[in-house]
């Protein structure tokens, strides 16, 4: 049974979980960042 927190997506380097920080709520902009391996991106709805 989960528990109730939404899972949040693998990194498509090394498998860990992502994190993501919101930097613009009005823009949308958000950035994921793996503490595994250090990958950073940025996503922004087009």
């Amino acid at each position: 049974m989960s528990s109730g927190a939404p899972q949040l997506p693998p990194c498509p380097l090394c498998g860990d979980e992502l994190r993501f920080e919101v930097l613009d709520d009005e823009k949308f902009l958000v950035a994921w960042s793996c503490l595994a391996c250090g990958l950073i991106r940025t996503t922004e709805p087009a």
